[in-house]
């Protein structure tokens, strides 16, 4: 559930970035620098809570279970901040076809990616 709960917080900044006339790149940063301490700091303490009760556990099913559930937090905190962002970027053109609201390319960076042909030509 956690894992979920990164995923809407980094998803949501993106959309909100878009629409704030950034760019799908500049939007990505924002959202994951802006994101990033509340992942973290959730995800450590999930880990440690976890961690604490599978040492002190002395039934062997509850410290595995303890032991897994830490494991699955550090492991869902890497995949949203490394993995998320660069799907996200990859498929913001489909997102953006296929999902009602979200925000189409700004005219921002319509505007950055013209000027960058200009440069080249």
């Amino acid at each position: 559930g956690a894992c979920i709960d990164y995923a809407i917080l980094i998803t949501s900044r993106f959309r909100e970035e878009l629409q704030n006339g950034e760019t799908p790149v500049r939007a990505i940063q924002i959202s994951v620098e802006k994101s990033s301490t509340s992942i973290i700091t959730s995800g450590l303490s999930f880990f440690a809570a976890c961690t604490g009760v599978a040492m002190i556990a002395k039934m062997d099913m509850i410290a595995s279970l303890c032991t897994l559930l830490g494991r699955g937090a550090l492991i869902s905190v890497l995949v949203i901040l490394f993995i998320l962002p660069a799907l996200l970027l990859a498929c913001s053109g489909l997102i953006a076809k296929t999902t009602k609201g979200w925000p189409k390319a700004s005219a921002r960076a319509a505007s950055s990616k013209s000027g960058k042909e200009a440069a080249r030509a």
